[in-house]
Order: structure tokens, then sequence, then C-alpha cells
């Protein structure tokens, strides 16, 4: 009888700091707005997503795991297809009758001795997906993308220099070079775009907008996402390119990046990007800061669960070790960024969005931030914005040599991406 009651005392021990765990990482790093805490319940039963603060009130569940079901669910979210997430999320509760077989498949790389140097490669077996960040191949799209750089630039010695520098030139040069980086040492690597000025979708947004544009509008107002004098504006003249491109072109181009992404399975995730001063309005002078950061997932805000969609990955957030694991990702990076390029790690007194839409982590220059791509991109993610392209120093070196893989300052940035995937490859062993 005294063994019976220590087993059950052993496993409301276990419960109990289950619970505790994950209401302090949902406070730590999913609610930016603590009101968001109205949509879902963590205690003895389970966790409960609830579709409004409304239906919490009234019980009413839109998703529910057991307690006991947690790490099994877990296992269910690293192995399943997008598809069989939703699913299950559609169901309202898990149910593992519909569950794959289940095979608990974390990182695990080997570390080459002296004597296996030359046979063994450090990143041996691994996928990894690189993201572009942008996707101007030259300044007409990046006027479009408002993602570009354009002023003189005057040097103390009374040189000048025009700059010129689109975000998706050096983004995707960056991408080129890292990834052979990677598959040298033996990684299997996907990237969401294979050319300059190319999309997700595998073309230009100029091509994009001769064979798909008409049918995506009309495709969103069936769907209640345009209305209809919204639907006759953007098939008017009177739509520019940068309208047609903001409202209709952009998120759904994020959308095929993580639908990629998510049906390749990598092991880990690189968003790659280049940062700007945010009081530079413009940008069409030189600033003086320079600083590095990377993004998580997390940090919801208000109307951030407004759909099934968005109440998933919230979910999802939740239970998983994404968080945790991008954070150590990030962190890896963050540390060579500022030893490969002398730049200073951001402070949350650094920008105002940082403070503002942003949640610390414990790992300096990491935050959680709930963009779409860290929002939607399932596993470990590190979400790189490195470096101020608008800095009087930067914007001189981000502006040589036409053909960007040859710039140095660029080749320095994936030098310290490709380090900082090793050293987080490293600890995982």
């Amino acid at each position: 009888m005294l063994s019976i009651l220590a087993d059950c005392f052993a496993q409301d021990s276990v419960t109990i700091s289950k619970i505790k765990a994950l209401n302090e990482k949902a406070e730590n790093f999913l609610l930016k707005e603590k009101s968001l805490s109205s949509y879902y319940t963590i205690d003895n039963n389970g966790i409960s997503i609830y579709e409004s603060p409304e239906h919490k009130i009234k019980g009413m569940h839109e998703f529910y795991v057991n307690v006991n079901k947690i790490e099994e669910f877990k296992l269910f979210l690293r192995n399943s297809s997008f598809a069989q997430q939703a699913d299950m999320y559609k169901r309202g509760s898990y149910d593992n009758s519909v569950q794959e077989k289940i095979n608990d498949s974390k990182i695990s790389v080997s570390i080459p001795n002296n004597s296996k140097a030359n046979t063994i490669k450090n990143l041996q077996g691994l996928r990894i997906a690189i993201d572009p960040g942008h996707i101007a191949g030259n300044m007409e799209m990046g006027n479009i993308e408002k993602k570009c750089l354009t002023f003189k630039c005057f040097g103390p010695d009374g040189t000048v220099d025009s700059i010129a520098i689109a975000e998706g030139m050096i983004t995707f040069a960056t991408a080129q070079l890292l990834k052979e980086k990677l598959e040298r040492e033996g990684a299997e690597v996907f990237m969401t775009r294979t050319f300059n000025n190319s999309s997700a979708f595998g073309i230009t947004f100029d091509e994009w907008l001769k064979t798909d544009y008409i049918k995506t509008v009309d495709s969103l107002y069936k769907t209640g996402k345009l209305s209809l004098s919204q639907k006759q504006f953007f098939l008017s003249s009177k739509a520019s390119k940068r309208d047609k491109f903001r409202v209709i072109f952009k998120d759904i181009e994020l959308a095929k990046r993580a639908e990629l992404i998510n049906n390749y399975k990598p092991d880990f995730t690189i968003i790659i990007h280049y940062n700007v001063d945010e009081n530079n309005t413009g940008w069409t002078k030189p600033a003086g800061k320079n600083f590095n950061m990377a993004f998580v997932g997390g940090a919801f805000m208000k109307n951030d669960l407004s759909s099934p969609e968005k109440r998933f990955e919230f979910f999802r957030l939740l239970i998983s070790d994404d968080i945790e694991e991008s954070i150590e990702l990030s962190s890896a990076v963050i540390k060579n960024f500022e030893k490969k390029l002398n730049v200073k790690t951001a402070t949350v007194k650094d920008a105002l969005y940082l403070m503002e839409g942003c949640l610390l982590t414990d790992e300096p220059g990491v935050y959680c931030r709930n963009l779409q791509l860290t929002r939607y991109i399932h596993g470990p993610l590190v979400y790189g914005e490195t470096l101020y392209q608008d800095n009087i120093g930067e914007c001189v070196r981000l502006n040589k040599e036409l053909d960007k893989t040859k710039n140095e300052r660029v080749q320095q940035v994936a030098e310290a991406y490709f380090q900082g995937v090793l050293s987080y490859v490293k600890n995982k062993h």
C-alpha cells in the first residue's frame, strides 16, 4: 500500500513539475501580451487551447492534449507532416491511433578524431534549410520591396561612394557561400530561393505577375481575404507594382517559404537577413549604429491568436522543444557574428522593436519575436539579422564587388554563420 502511495506521489510530482515548466515557458517566451493567457489552460488534466476567451469560460476547447500524452505528442510533432498535424488539430484532441510510427531522432553527428579526420565530416547526415531573405537581385526590385539603400557616402579623405545595395542581393550571396561551406562538411542543403532575384515560387516577381497574379487576387477574394472593392482596385491600372507586392505577393510568398522548408523537414533552418537602423528614415544616408541580433519564435501579441492556424503554431511552440533548440542554435551564431565581424550584440535598448515587439531570452542578442517565418517554420531555426547595412562603414564595404559572393564582408558573414552551425552541432554531440 505504501509503495502504491509513493508511486502516485512521484507521478503527481512529475505532473506538477511539467505543468509549472509549461506555464513558465508560456509566460517567458510566448506571451508578449499577457491577456493572451485567456486562450489556453495548463493544468493537471493537460493543455487546452480555446478559440476565444469566451470559449475558455464555457470550457469549450478547440484542441486538447492529456498531460500524460505530452511527450508522445512532441514526437508526433517532430515526425509528422504539416498536413497530418493540421488534421490532428481539427480533430480537437490528440489521438495516437492515427499516428505514424515514431522514431525519436535527435541530432547526432559523429565528430572526427585525429585518425578519422580525413574520412568523417562534421555535418555528415544533417539536412539544413537556408532561406535567403527578400528577393531583390537588382535595385529596381529592391525599390519595390523597399529593402535597399541608395545614397552618396563621403569618406574622411574626401572620396565619394555611390551606395546602391539591395538586401536580397547580399542575402542570396551569403546563402550561396554558406551552402557551399555546409556541403563540404557533409550536410545536405536546401535553399528556398534558387537564383538571384528569384522568389520561393521559383520565378521572379515580374514572372509571377504575368502567370499567377490575377488568379491569386481572385482566390483571395473568394476566400474573403479581399473585399470586392479591393479586388477591383488590384485588378485595375491604379495598383502599382509596390501595391501588388506589399498586399498580394509578400505574405503568400513567405508562406511558400515556410511550406517548402516544412516539406523538406530539415534538422534546422537558417534564415538570413541584414539589418538597418530603424531611425534612419528611408535609408537615404549613412548612420552610426551597428549591431547583431537573432530572432526565434514566440512573443505573441494582440490578434496573433486570431485563427486556428496561429493558435496551432502557438500550441506547437509551447509543447515542442523548438524554441529551446532555436535559442541554442541562435546563440552559437550570435557569438560568431560578434567574433568574426567585430560588431556588437544588440541589447534590448538598442532598438525600439526589441523593447516593444520581443521577449528576452537568457542568451545575449537572441530574442523571441512572432515573425511569419519564426511562427510557421517547424524545428530549430535562427533568424539572423547581422550588422547594419546603412552603417557608415558597412555600407562602403558591402557596396564593393558587383558579384556579392566575392564581397569580403559578405564572405565574413557566411563564415560567421558556418562557424555558429559547427559550434551548435558539436555541442549537440
